[in-house]
Protein backbone atom coordinates (compact mmCIF):
# COMPACT_ATOMS: atom_id res chain seq x y z
CA UNK A 1 0.00 0.00 0.00
CA UNK A 2 1.14 3.24 -0.53
CA UNK A 3 0.40 6.20 1.59
CA UNK A 4 -2.39 7.97 1.77
CA UNK A 5 -4.39 11.20 3.05
CA UNK A 6 -6.63 8.84 4.90
CA UNK A 7 -4.26 7.89 7.37
CA UNK A 8 -4.42 11.93 8.48
CA UNK A 9 -7.96 11.24 9.36
CA UNK A 10 -8.30 11.29 12.90
CA UNK A 11 -9.59 7.86 15.01
CA UNK A 12 -13.68 9.18 15.18
CA UNK A 13 -12.94 10.30 11.56
CA UNK A 14 -11.48 6.79 10.63
CA UNK A 15 -14.07 5.02 12.07
CA UNK A 16 -16.89 6.77 10.43
CA UNK A 17 -15.10 6.42 7.08
CA UNK A 18 -14.87 2.71 7.49
CA UNK A 19 -18.81 2.79 8.54
CA UNK A 20 -19.92 4.00 5.30
CA UNK A 21 -17.48 1.86 3.72
CA UNK A 22 -20.05 -0.68 5.25
CA UNK A 23 -22.61 0.42 4.98
CA UNK A 24 -22.12 1.16 0.68
CA UNK A 25 -21.24 -2.99 0.63
CA UNK A 26 -24.16 -3.94 2.42
CA UNK A 27 -26.53 -1.56 0.09
CA UNK A 28 -27.18 -3.88 -2.81
CA UNK A 29 -27.59 -7.56 -0.02
CA UNK A 30 -24.87 -8.97 -0.89
CA UNK A 31 -21.49 -9.25 0.53
CA UNK A 32 -18.55 -10.53 -2.20
CA UNK A 33 -14.86 -11.37 -0.64
CA UNK A 34 -13.63 -8.63 -3.12
CA UNK A 35 -15.74 -5.97 -1.02
CA UNK A 36 -15.08 -7.30 1.99
CA UNK A 37 -11.13 -7.26 0.87
CA UNK A 38 -11.30 -3.80 -0.14
CA UNK A 39 -12.71 -2.55 3.20
CA UNK A 40 -10.31 -4.62 5.25
CA UNK A 41 -7.47 -3.36 3.17
CA UNK A 42 -8.83 0.33 4.00
CA UNK A 43 -9.17 -0.47 7.37
CA UNK A 44 -5.69 -1.76 7.46
CA UNK A 45 -4.35 1.05 5.38
CA UNK A 46 -6.35 3.36 8.26
CA UNK A 47 -4.25 1.18 11.51
CA UNK A 48 -7.64 0.48 12.61
CA UNK A 49 -7.26 -1.59 15.65
CA UNK A 50 -8.89 -5.22 15.05
CA UNK A 51 -11.67 -4.18 18.08
CA UNK A 52 -13.05 -1.48 16.28
CA UNK A 53 -12.91 -3.06 13.13
CA UNK A 54 -15.24 -5.85 15.37
CA UNK A 55 -17.38 -2.95 15.95
CA UNK A 56 -17.46 -1.81 12.46
CA UNK A 57 -18.32 -5.15 10.87
CA UNK A 58 -21.64 -5.15 12.93
CA UNK A 59 -22.56 -2.27 10.47
CA UNK A 60 -22.88 -5.30 7.72
CA UNK A 61 -25.73 -6.63 9.62
CA UNK A 62 -27.39 -3.86 10.99
CA UNK A 63 -26.51 -0.63 9.11
CA UNK A 64 -26.85 3.03 10.33
CA UNK A 65 -28.54 5.34 7.74
CA UNK A 66 -25.63 7.05 6.00
CA UNK A 67 -27.33 10.17 6.20
CA UNK A 68 -26.65 10.40 9.59
CA UNK A 69 -23.58 9.01 9.79
CA UNK A 70 -22.34 11.50 7.04
CA UNK A 71 -24.02 14.45 9.05
CA UNK A 72 -21.01 13.92 11.77
CA UNK A 73 -18.44 13.86 9.16
CA UNK A 74 -15.50 16.34 8.20
CA UNK A 75 -15.76 17.33 4.77
CA UNK A 76 -12.24 15.27 4.12
CA UNK A 77 -13.53 12.46 5.60
CA UNK A 78 -16.60 12.52 3.13
CA UNK A 79 -14.35 12.98 0.06
CA UNK A 80 -12.17 10.18 0.82
CA UNK A 81 -15.70 7.56 1.71
CA UNK A 82 -16.90 8.52 -1.31
CA UNK A 83 -13.03 7.75 -3.36
CA UNK A 84 -13.14 4.34 -1.46
CA UNK A 85 -16.72 3.63 -1.79
CA UNK A 86 -16.30 4.19 -5.35
CA UNK A 87 -13.84 1.03 -5.49
CA UNK A 88 -15.87 -1.14 -2.93
CA UNK A 89 -19.09 -0.38 -4.92
CA UNK A 90 -17.43 -1.29 -7.69
CA UNK A 91 -15.43 -4.60 -6.72
CA UNK A 92 -18.67 -6.70 -7.45
CA UNK A 93 -18.41 -6.01 -10.84
CA UNK A 94 -20.56 -3.42 -11.38
CA UNK A 95 -22.52 -0.30 -9.50
CA UNK A 96 -26.29 -1.49 -7.58
CA UNK A 97 -28.74 1.52 -8.10
CA UNK A 98 -28.66 1.69 -4.37
CA UNK A 99 -24.87 2.19 -4.43
CA UNK A 100 -25.05 4.57 -7.12
CA UNK A 101 -27.85 6.38 -5.01
CA UNK A 102 -25.20 6.32 -1.95
CA UNK A 103 -22.18 7.42 -3.61
CA UNK A 104 -24.31 10.90 -5.44
CA UNK A 105 -25.00 11.31 -1.62
CA UNK A 106 -22.13 11.43 -0.32
CA UNK A 107 -20.34 13.60 -3.52
CA UNK A 108 -23.71 15.99 -2.85
CA UNK A 109 -22.34 16.34 0.89
CA UNK A 110 -18.51 16.66 0.00
CA UNK A 111 -19.64 19.49 -2.80
CA UNK A 112 -18.38 16.93 -5.47
CA UNK A 113 -20.69 17.78 -9.05
CA UNK A 114 -21.45 15.72 -11.34
CA UNK A 115 -17.93 16.12 -14.19
CA UNK A 116 -15.80 14.97 -11.07
CA UNK A 117 -18.25 12.56 -9.82
CA UNK A 118 -17.73 10.76 -13.64
CA UNK A 119 -14.18 11.50 -13.66
CA UNK A 120 -14.30 9.13 -10.22
CA UNK A 121 -15.58 6.20 -11.52
CA UNK A 122 -13.34 6.52 -14.67
CA UNK A 123 -10.42 6.75 -12.33
CA UNK A 124 -11.97 3.77 -10.63
CA UNK A 125 -12.08 1.73 -14.04
CA UNK A 126 -8.55 2.63 -14.41
CA UNK A 127 -7.92 1.32 -11.21
CA UNK A 128 -9.38 -1.80 -11.80
CA UNK A 129 -6.94 -2.23 -15.48
CA UNK A 130 -3.99 -1.07 -13.62
CA UNK A 131 -4.43 -3.87 -10.80
CA UNK A 132 -5.26 -6.31 -14.13
CA UNK A 133 -2.08 -5.56 -15.54
CA UNK A 134 -0.02 -5.75 -12.75
CA UNK A 135 -1.34 -9.29 -11.85
CA UNK A 136 -0.42 -9.99 -15.55
CA UNK A 137 3.52 -8.72 -15.45
CA UNK A 138 3.80 -11.21 -12.35
CA UNK A 139 1.65 -13.98 -14.35
CA UNK A 140 -0.60 -13.98 -11.02
CA UNK A 141 -4.05 -12.88 -12.62
CA UNK A 142 -7.18 -13.24 -11.06
CA UNK A 143 -10.48 -14.44 -12.12
CA UNK A 144 -11.81 -11.64 -14.80
CA UNK A 145 -8.57 -10.17 -15.53
CA UNK A 146 -8.97 -11.04 -18.85
CA UNK A 147 -11.44 -8.89 -19.60
CA UNK A 148 -9.57 -5.92 -18.17
CA UNK A 149 -6.57 -6.24 -20.47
Amino acid sequence: MLPDSVQLLDEDERRKHATVLMIIAAADGELVREEIAAIESCMGLMLIHPSVREDIRQCLTTPPKLEEVISEMEIATIRLALRDGAIVAAADGDYDDKELKMLRMLAKSGGIDDKRLKKLFDWVNDLWHLCANGREIIASPMLGDDKLI
